[in-house]
Order: structure tokens, then sequence, then C-alpha cells
């Protein structure tokens, strides 16, 4: 079997600038492709990676959409599975309702979350509140009576009307499909895909195959990205959110830890009881419970995990809460680093470390993660120059 290695997104920046690679890391990127060509070693990328190249300014967008270029190069169609569908696999065999043997790779691209097309408007309720809301629009002072024989004309039995289905199969050749696509990330078949099935000119089945399509392919993503950096989209928000969420939450604690050592009215013992390292570990089980047993109550209610359980049968969630808590303790220190926005997002990376053999991570984060994956054959580096003669040794035991 493949060696499987999760490169970090920086590696990806570096190893697709060629001026830098030759600087900093000269070799290695003919090195990494030989492994790879060889059948020796599969490289894997995860949605992180991806919400990390993401631009979010159009200076940055030329720059990411080479770092995705190198990441296709590299990868191919080799992903994890999102984190929320690997939590749930491992909750899962934790409350005994599966075999217990998760598997988070695949090898088709789909890195993207169950519900991913759930964003999709390919239901007929979908079709009827566009209906309504085109009624709404269009006739903003007409009376219920005429809004309801506008209604009337256009479905009947909560279908829509063939007439209405054969003017818009007529529109869709001619139709711009720029709306669609300002929305969600889809080629320009698939758009098309899209707006024939609301058009009643495709089944939700071939529409939904058109859109995961364009999703499964990086390349694509980022190109989407590059025009719609700006644009609060329903994927850009489902994309970005949780990380902003939870560094803002942690940057609220920091800015809170700072007043208090502030306050010389505080001593440090008070201080210690409030943040000290035994206060810090209670709120890193206390959270660690708390997202597994939320997982839990979705697929057994009434059901509870204890941490020891978690540990066990849920080593990705084990592994990003604690990498992400412990590496964030840094702020209750007397010279403290602030939560940086990477950070989080270094945590969604971590949540996969213990399913590969080699698992790369910047210098900050490679000592977090080390110590959390000790039970695992993971081998963490911490340095990109290092990552050949790692693979190297890594094979040659195996």
């Amino acid at each position: 079997m493949p060696l499987r290695v999760y490169l970090d997104s920086s590696d990806y920046s570096t190893l697709s600038d060629p001026g830098k690679a030759s600087r900093e890391v000269p070799g290695v990127l003919e090195e990494l492709l030989s492994f790879k060509d060889s059948g020796k070693v599969n490289f894997y990328f995860s949605a992180a990676h991806l919400t990390e190249m993401a631009p979010v300014q159009s200076t940055y967008t030329s720059a990411a959409v080479q770092r995705t270029n190198m990441l296709a190069d590299l990868c191919g169609g080799n992903c994890m599975i999102h984190l929320q569908t690997l939590f749930k696999e491992e909750v899962r065999a934790a409350l005994g309702l599966s075999s217990g043997c998760v598997n988070p790779f695949d090898h088709n691209g789909r890195w993207f979350p169950e519900g991913a097309c759930e964003m999709l408007p390919i239901t007929e309720t979908d079709h009827l509140q566009s209906i309504q809301s085109t009624i709404e629009a269009v006739l903003p002072n007409a009376t219920r009576a005429q809004k309801r024989q506008a209604k009337r004309l256009m479905t009947k039995g909560r279908k829509v009307r063939p007439t209405l289905r054969s003017t818009l199969l007529r529109n869709v050749e001619r139709q711009d499909l720029d709306e669609i696509l300002a929305v969600f990330p889809m080629r320009q078949d698939a758009a098309r895909t899209l707006a024939l099935y609301v058009a009643g000119g495709a089944t939700a089945a071939e529409a939904t195959g058109a859109y995961e399509a364009s999703l499964r392919d990086p390349r694509w993503m980022m190109q989407w990205f590059e025009k719609h950096h700006g644009d609060l989209t329903p994927f850009v928000s489902w994309a970005r959110g949780p990380a902003a969420d939870i560094t803002g939450k942690m940057r609220e604690l920091s800015r809170l830890v700072e007043s208090l050592r502030a306050n010389p009215m505080l001593n440090s013992e008070f201080l210690t009881s409030i943040y000290g390292s035994s206060k810090w570990e209670e709120w890193q089980e206390n959270m660690l419970i708390g997202i597994g047993n939320r997982f839990a109550e979705e697929l057994k209610p009434g059901a509870k995990l204890k941490t020891a359980e978690i540990d066990t049968h849920c080593p990705g969630l084990s592994t990003g809460i604690r990498t992400l808590h412990t590496s964030w303790r840094s702020i209750t220190f007397a010279k403290p680093r602030k939560p940086k926005d990477s950070d989080f997002v270094d945590a969604l990376h971590a949540v996969y470390a213990p399913y590969v053999d080699v698992f790369r991570a910047d210098g900050f984060m490679a000592d977090y993660v080390s110590k959390q994956v000790i039970r695992f054959p993971t081998l963490v580096v911490p340095k990109l120059s290092e990552l050949p003669e790692a693979l190297r040794r890594r094979l040659a035991t195996t």
C-alpha cells in the first residue's frame, strides 16, 4: 500500500512559486513528484486546504490558482472525507452503531460534506417558492385574489403546469447563467443542467451529479473563487464561517485574559485558579465532550459519550480539539501569542493526522500535533525541506 501523506497548506504555496521553491526547498518538488509517479506515495488534500487557498482579495487570486494547480498535480482526486462526515463516522463507531472501521480516504475528489448539494434549488418546493417570489416581485400591489389567480395560471396541484415548463425549457437555451454561477461553484455546463432541471428538462439526479462534478475539481473551485472571492454567497459562508466564528471567540478570551492580567487587584494565585493549566484542561475536556455528544445526540438521542470513549474511537475529533485547545493556551502566558485565523484551520488539518503515515505541520503546530498522535504510527514532519528524507526513511521500514 502506498504511503499516505498529508501536506501543510503552506507547502503548496512554496512549491507553486518557482522562485521561492528554488531558494527555500531546492529539488523537493521534483522528489515529491517522483515519489507520486512511482506509486509508492499518495498525497491527500482536504476541505481545509481549499478553504485556506481560496482568495479573500482580488490581488491574491493568481497565487490561489497556482497553489490549487500544485495541489491537483500532487493529489489528483485523492482527498480526505469532510471532517463533519468523519466525526459522524467516528462517533457512530463509539456508540457501537458501526463496525468501528472508519475509512477517511476518498479517491474521487469528494472533499465536501454530504449536505453540500442541499444548497441547490432542486426540489418541486423550490420551484413553487421561486414562482411565489416572482409573483410578489412582479405584482407588488396586487390583491390576494389576483396573486392566487396568477399562481393558478402557472401551477396545478403543487406542480408546475406543462405550458410553463415548455416556456422555461425554450428560455434555458437563451438564458444568461451568470446569476446561477454567481451563487454556486459550477461549470457552465453544470449550471445549464441546473437551469434545465428547474425548467423540467433534467432530473434532480442529473442536476446534483453535475454540481458534484464541479465540486470534485479543485482547479475549477479556485477559478470560481477567483471571480467570487468577495461575494457572501451560501457556499462561501458555508466554507469560511466556522473558522471565523471560533477564532473570534478565542480572541475575546484572549482580550479577557489580557485585562485580568493587567488588573493590579488580582494576584497570581487568583489568576491561576481562573485560567491555569488545570482549569484550561477542564475547559478542553468540556469542549471535547460537548462536541462529541452533539454528534452522538444526532445519531442516537439521549446517548452520552465519556472522554475516554471519544479519545479511543474518535481519534480525528480528539486530535483536532486537543491540538487547537492546547496550542491556544499560549494566550494565557505572560508573553501571549494572539490567536491567528490560520490556527483554527491548522487544527482542522490535524483531524486527519491519526489516519495518515506522514503529516506535515508548520513549526508552531508540529509539536502540538506530535503530542496528540504519539499513540499512532503517524510521523509529523516540521519542515518541508525534511520531507523527502522522511519519506525515504518511512518507505525503508514498510
